[in-house]
């Protein structure tokens, strides 16, 4: 297991950097914004993240996964309004078969621009070239068409589809779609 060091990802517009209690409001306020967004894909980040309390839990829980290699948890900023603009998580790491699940949304005022694509790029590499794991899946919502479209630009392939897969925040049953790709396809990109 290789010891993934706490450091910040740069990219042209981008700073991606490991979660920091100090940010802990400021990532209760973006969720909360584009919650009715969240519903659907992030159950157990809104039920953790409820209350301003609760939230800075959750980051000081995203600390300690990080700490004890469980999941990497990354917050998104602009680089030019230094604003929190987004997440990145690489979770449910298996370190016997060297994957991880992907997860991430960004803020709905960024959607479309590009960004969530530059930041999932920079995160791929880490994840292949950095932490050695030789494969990334992600499962997207069918309904969830901006995300399907991210991931295969970055080069993620769709390998099937998951019936009554997910529980939602509501705890409505939903469809997802798998998406993954391996290091040595990765490297053919």
């Amino acid at each position: 297991m290789i010891k993934f060091q706490r450091r910040n990802i740069e990219t042209e517009r981008m700073l991606i950097t490991p979660y920091n209690i100090k940010h802990y409001k400021e990532v209760f306020l973006l969720i909360h914004k584009n919650k009715p967004r969240l519903i659907h894909s992030f159950p157990n980040l809104l039920k953790a993240t409820e209350t301003i309390e609760g939230t800075k839990d959750y980051v000081q829980q995203k600390i300690f996964d990080w700490n004890n290699n469980r999941a990497y948890g990354f917050m998104i900023f602009d680089k030019h309004s230094h604003q929190l603009i987004g997440h990145f998580n690489l979770k449910d790491i298996d370190w016997k078969k060297r994957q991880c699940e992907l997860a991430y949304f960004i803020d709905e005022d960024m959607e479309g621009t590009g960004l969530i694509t530059e930041a999932l790029n920079a995160l791929l590499k880490c994840c292949f070239l950095e932490i050695g794991f030789e494969r990334v899946f992600a499962r997207i919502v069918t309904t969830n068409i901006p995300s399907q479209k991210v991931v295969e630009k970055s080069g993620l392939k769709y390998e099937g589809a998951f019936y009554q897969d997910y529980t939602t925040y509501e705890n409505q049953i939903v469809d997802t779609y798998r998406y993954g790709i391996s290091k040595e396809n990765y490297r053919n990109i």
